[in-house]
């Protein structure tokens, strides 16, 4: 369920979080805090943004950075601040009456075996290779396997992950724009009108994106389900407690996404001011 990369298109305000539903038990929220096993997917996430650091330097300030560059990057990207962050996050968002069904789902044997293969599916896809080869799996599957396409569609519509995904993510481009702005990185003043515009523009190619990575993602993440397996999931996900749990998840990422990218434009922009000093 937790999708988002840390990777950024390039070019982003974080948005105020929605008053908290109410805060629940601390000790029952860690404990599904560490069944869903979100240290861990964080750990994978920070990861993806340091390995990316490569292609920022190269388009916005080639030739320059280096090791200095590397460690700021390292600095911005370290998983026990941004796990912190959610945890605390998470721990505000979710209301009581939310906890108990999701933990008995995730610490079930069947939720056990969910998370495993999200873990273990965004981890492989920290290769390319391995992208590719869920790529054919996933030709593969709606070439010979409509109905399990079909559940996973209906997954990704009950917890409304692409518009989730595809908001968050302009809203951590726009935060990275904005970082950039503040850091000194344009000769010339731009408005956030300006950087709103040049965020929009990047919509369309998001969205076609974040389906396909999506698709992918699930098709390998879940190909241990049985199809009766899944369609128990997508039940959860849609009860008002899955619904909860899926909006704290999404507003703890979000909140890391928009500090990252905000701190990581602010880094940029000493570099491309060097650059064009």
């Amino acid at each position: 369920m937790f999708m988002r990369s840390f990777t950024l298109p390039v070019v982003f305000a974080a948005v105020a979080l929605a008053p908290g539903q109410g805060s629940a038990d601390a000790v029952r929220v860690d404990r599904l805090f560490d069944a869903t096993r979100l240290t861990e997917i964080v750990a994978i996430m920070s990861q993806e943004g340091i390995a990316y650091a490569d292609t920022l330097q190269a388009e916005l300030f080639p030739g320059e950075g280096g090791a200095a560059w590397q460690a700021e990057v390292e600095r911005i990207h370290a998983s026990d601040r941004a796990i912190a962050e959610m945890r605390d996050i998470f721990v505000a968002r979710l209301s009581e009456d939310t906890i108990d069904p999701m933990l008995q789902f995730y610490e079930s044997p069947l939720g056990v075996r969910i998370v495993d293969g999200e873990v273990i599916a965004r981890e492989a896809f920290l290769d390319e290779t391995a992208k590719d080869t869920a790529k054919e799996m996933l030709d593969e599957m709606i070439a010979d396997q409509p109905a399990r396409i079909s559940l996973i569609n209906e997954f990704i519509e009950v917890n409304d992950l692409i518009e989730s995904n595809v908001v968050g993510g302009l809203n951590s481009n726009f935060a990275f724009y904005r970082g950039l702005e503040q850091g000194g990185a344009f000769p010339y003043e731009i408005t956030e009108s300006q950087m709103l515009t040049e965020v929009w523009q990047q919509e369309a190619e998001m969205r076609t994106e974040t389906e396909d990575w999506l698709l992918s993602y699930l098709g390998l993440a879940y190909a241990g389900l049985t199809d009766a397996e899944l369609e128990t999931y997508v039940l959860i996900s849609s009860t008002d407690a899955g619904d909860s749990f899926n909006a704290a998840v999404f507003a703890a990422f979000d909140a890391v996404f928009n500090r990252v990218s905000e701190e990581l434009g602010e880094a940029a922009a000493r570099y491309i001011s060097a650059e064009d000093a």
